[in-house]
């Protein structure tokens, strides 16, 4: 039984598309970061326009607990 010697195949392309797959998740996280910043920094806005209104409209000016009003939670 002679067959013909076949060498492995290079495993160059392998580890390419390894670190391309690794290079390209980790961009993807970074977009990611990115953006959840964005969403963040947009909800906090519009919390504060909310809090603002709120506040303006004679509602939470000072904590229920400095007012003496138990919220049952001591």
């Amino acid at each position: 039984m002679s067959e013909d010697y076949v060498p492995p195949p290079s495993i160059g392309h392998e580890i390419g598309v390894m670190f391309g797959f690794i290079g390209l998740m980790i961009s993807a996280m970074g977009l990611y970061l990115v953006l959840w910043q964005l969403g963040q920094k947009r909800s906090a806005r519009k919390e504060a326009e909310r809090r603002q209104e709120l506040s303006s409209r004679g509602f939470g000016g000072e904590k229920s607990v400095d007012r003496g009003i138990d919220d049952g939670m001591a």
